[in-house]
């Protein structure tokens, strides 16, 4: 059985097979030979090749053994760089031997997972040419960074192995003065039946409008998280495109840019008028306090240091101590105000607290609402908890489940404890 992978991204496509699992590789072109990226049957331990983007095609498609769909994954964030997650699905019920291909899946897991192999070496090298071309084709510096791997068998709603390769592509998306627009370095785009392409607003992004006509949830495009182009089908140059704008029209400057963007829009001179009238203000109250502030000072009795000593003769003598210099319940002994658990608390530890509140697991989407934090620093966040052990995440459709240690779902559980 073997299904085409077979995407034009800028002038290369990053699409490998699961060595091990995939059996052989084969590549094909159109239009002039380009060197092999793979030889035919690699292994696990197979090193990556290293490719001159001089010499790649303008279209490179491959085929991979097994894997029954592949989605890419972008999420695009406000400083124009994007994540990018390269997923694939083995679905085991399709298999001939389903109890073969799973045991043979959790040995894959268990080699990719600990070890850097040939396909996951492949992956940087092949992420890093699409940035170099990408920067040669736009003009704008780009560079990939961040590379993540990861690998696991999900239950729900069928049982299946998932492979997930992802890296940050920095400078992939144009920035302006209030729009991100996404999409200028694909070129010959071709997705096969079995593909997918999944555009994701990060943070408080919004999409404005997508090119050609996308798949979301929700009732309008600005309302959606994401949009998604399914395969079988070809795009021309720059497409698929998406453009985003920034909550309430943020200046892309952000600060003093922003509020500049803000008044171009109104009638200036009333900011210019009510500055006047504060500036005035304040002159004729100095003016005053200048004539009358220090007669009225000698007519209110001792100031200074002077009262300070009246005042506590007078409390000693009716037999009534002073608080002053003593800590109250809300200073410490430096007479400083004390800091809550709250404020002493990290954003790990808020997480931690929150999801035990919860039951010891909850929704990914739950905890943005909850901690009012943005998706891209909530993401980032519990991405560094898992590699901590702190925390696991468990894929369920579209949501991200997850939970603290003792309360994962059994889809989350390693393949070797049971």
């Amino acid at each position: 059985m073997i299904r085409p992978v077979s995407v034009g991204l800028v002038v290369l496509v990053i699409c490998a097979s699961v060595a091990g699992i995939s059996g052989s590789v084969a590549l094909a072109t159109t239009g002039p030979a380009v060197p092999s990226m793979a030889e035919p049957g690699p292994t696990a331990g197979d090193s990556a090749a290293t490719i001159d983007p001089a010499d790649s095609s303008p279209f490179v498609s491959q085929e991979t053994q097994n894997f029954d769909n592949t989605t890419f994954e972008i999420t695009i964030h406000e400083n124009g760089s994007a994540t990018w997650t390269f997923r694939h699905e083995l679905w085991f019920s399709n298999e001939d031997n389903e109890t073969a291909a799973k045991e043979n899946f959790r040995t894959f897991v268990e080699e990719f997972e600990a070890n850097e192999t040939g396909l996951y070496d492949r992956f940087i090298n092949q992420s890093r040419l699409l940035t170099q071309t990408g920067a040669q084709e736009t003009g704008r510096e780009m560079e990939a960074t961040n590379f993540r791997r990861s690998a696991r068998i999900e239950e729900w709603p069928t049982e299946r192995g998932v492979v997930e390769m992802t890296f940050t592509w920095n400078g992939f998306a144009a920035v302006n003065d209030e729009t991100i627009v996404a999409g200028d370095v694909f070129q010959d785009i071709y997705l096969s039946s079995d593909q997918a392409i999944v555009f994701e607003a990060g943070g408080d992004l919004a999409f404005r409008s997508v090119e050609p006509d996308a798949e979301y949830a929700g009732t309008s495009l600005e309302e959606t998280g994401s949009v998604q182009w399914n395969g079988q089908r070809e795009f021309v140059d720059g497409r698929p495109r998406a453009v985003l704008t920034r909550p309430d029209g943020a200046a892309a400057g952000g600060g003093n840019a922003g509020l500049i963007a803000t008044m171009a829009g109104t009638d200036i001179v009333w900011y210019l008028v009510g500055g006047l009238l504060v500036a005035g203000a304040v002159v004729a109250a100095a003016v005053w306090y200048r004539r009358h502030g220090s007669a009225t000072d000698e007519a209110s009795g001792p100031t200074g240091d002077g009262a300070a000593e009246s005042t506590t003769a007078a409390a000693d003598r009716d037999g009534h101590g002073s608080n002053e210099g003593k800590p109250t319940n809300s200073d410490d002994a430096n007479g400083t105000a004390a800091l809550s658990d709250e404020e002493l608390m990290t954003d790990e530890d808020r997480v931690v607290k929150l999801i035990e509140e919860n039951g010891g697991r909850m929704k990914q989407v739950n905890i943005v609402d909850e901690t009012g934090w943005s998706k891209s620093k909530v993401s980032m966040l519990l991405s560094e908890m898992e590699d901590d052990g702190i925390i696991s995440k468990l894929r369920v459709g579209r949501e991200n489940i997850i939970s603290l240690d003792g309360f994962e779902p059994e889809a989350t559980k390693s393949p070797f404890e049971e």
